[in-house]
């Protein structure tokens, strides 16, 4: 009996350690699951509380043919002329707020006309004229008259020069040289201009490389190279080594020259920086200068030049226009770009110097009113400019564009941190027409969104 007691007692104990084995076993699960409920609801709340911590703005998108203006920081250099009103922040926007200059007398004997209008209407070639080679006066192509002075190509290839009179440009100050000339098929290097200083002929422009394709264009510079202020200063056409069936003429050539004292005249220069950060050197494909100006006499034109970092001068050589701009006397936008040749007018570190001149000193003291002048760059592709007013730094991933037709998405890699404004380059995304929407995703789910036309 005793001993069925014994196991009895013993059955118990064992069923009492298994109820509490289990009942330990069934706590340390319960407290995984609870720190676990509780690790991921903190994890989320982690995730949520950076979530709502991020705000990105997307502040501006602009395709490459559209970007931002880089305007003067500091006040204009004025070589001669002098401030009215104003302050250069006055010409940083287009707002009506504008910076005033005055044309002022500069010295010397006044505006001399030494070729009126050369045309080559008698005989041939004009007297004090000379010319070698194949010049002669057509009726093939003219642009003022009956006649031009053509040079035809042959086979081979065939030169010659034709010759202006010798002028006295001793007491000049400026010497403004103004012709058409006509291009049928003409390549770089076959018909130049050279002047002569006295001593020798330096070749001085290669009018193809100004402005190319078939048809008549115009030629106008004021010469402020002092070692051309000489008495017996002479131009030249140089036809260089034309093949048949391609054709260099000139016509309606003048040239005057200015000595100053009784005339007045404005030139001013500006310091201008492209942010060759955001827009490298290897990307850009030209630049561009916009002006918007009020002269209250349009009897004279208006130049927007640049200083050429190659030639250390201020030229408008290479322009898509070198014509200068004609005023209205009201408000007039006057545009130029500077083709294939702006890296010679971009310095290395961006700096890009620009003149407003007028064309040549005049007895009438002109008053001009600068609203806005600004330089930019131009590129293929678009820019995206975001901003980060959170307190975290947002990682972005993902850039949308959507219209009607088309929702393309592309794969980006950028962080911007906190109060940072990034501006964002793709070469290889067009803007489409019409209306269209631009996302940006974040890598913690956030959205920006952008509509734009």
């Amino acid at each position: 009996m005793l001993w069925t007691i014994t196991c009895r007692r013993l059955k118990r104990d064992r069923r009492g350690i298994s109820n509490i084995i289990v009942v330990a076993l069934s706590l340390v699960i319960i407290l995984a699951i609870v720190s676990n409920i509780v690790l991921w609801n903190y994890e989320m709340n982690q995730v949520d509380w950076e979530k709502m911590k991020e705000n990105v703005i997307i502040t501006n998108v602009a395709s490459g043919s559209d970007l931002p203006w880089f305007t003067v920081q500091s006040e204009y250099t004025i070589n001669s002329g002098s401030k009215t009103d104003g302050t250069y922040i006055n010409t940083q926007v287009v707002d009506g707020s504008f910076e005033s200059f005055v044309e002022t007398s500069g010295g010397g004997s006044g505006n001399i006309t030494l070729i009126n209008a050369e045309s080559f209407e008698g005989s041939w070639p004009p007297s004090g004229w000379s010319e070698t080679g194949a010049w002669e006066n057509e009726a093939d192509y003219a642009y003022d008259g009956t006649y031009s002075a053509d040079f035809d190509g042959w086979s081979g290839g065939r030169s010659g020069y034709l010759t202006s009179p010798s002028v006295n440009c001793s007491d000049a100050d400026a010497i403004y040289v103004d012709f058409w000339w006509y291009d049928l098929d003409l390549d770089d290097n076959q018909l130049l201009i050279e002047y002569y200083d006295g001593n020798a002929w330096d070749t001085h422009t290669d009018l193809n490389q100004l402005e190319s394709g078939n048809g008549w264009h115009h030629y106008t510079e004021a010469v402020t190279d002092s070692q051309y202020f000489v008495s017996n200063f002479q131009i030249r056409w140089w036809a260089n080594s034309l093949w048949r069936d391609i054709t260099g003429c000139v016509d309606l050539i003048t040239v005057k020259k200015s000595g100053g004292s009784s005339l007045s005249s404005l030139d001013l220069t500006g310091q201008f920086t492209v942010d060759l950060s955001t827009y490298p050197l290897a990307n850009i494909q030209t630049i561009e200068i916009q002006l918007r100006y009020r002269a209250d006499d349009s009897s004279e034109n208006w130049y927007l030049q640049a200083y050429n970092w190659t030639s250390s001068t201020y030229s408008n050589v290479g322009f898509n226009s070198t014509a200068g701009h004609t005023p209205t006397t009201g408000w007039d936008y006057y545009t130029v770009n500077l083709t294939d040749t702006w890296q010679s007018y971009v310095n290395d570190d961006g700096q890009v110097n620009v003149k407003f001149v007028d064309q040549y000193a005049d007895s009438k003291q002109t008053s001009i009113d600068i609203d806005f002048l600004g330089v930019r760059v131009k590129m293929d592709g678009t820019q995206f400019i975001f901003e980060n007013d959170g307190s975290l730094t947002i990682h972005l991933v993902s850039l949308w564009i959507i219209n009607s037709t088309d929702h393309q998405r592309y794969d980006i890699s950028i962080f911007v941190n906190s109060a940072e404004t990034k501006n964002y380059l793709r070469d290889d995304i067009s803007l489409p027409t019409g209306s269209y929407t631009v996302k940006v995703v974040t890598e913690r789910g956030n959205m920006a969104v952008y509509s734009g036309s």
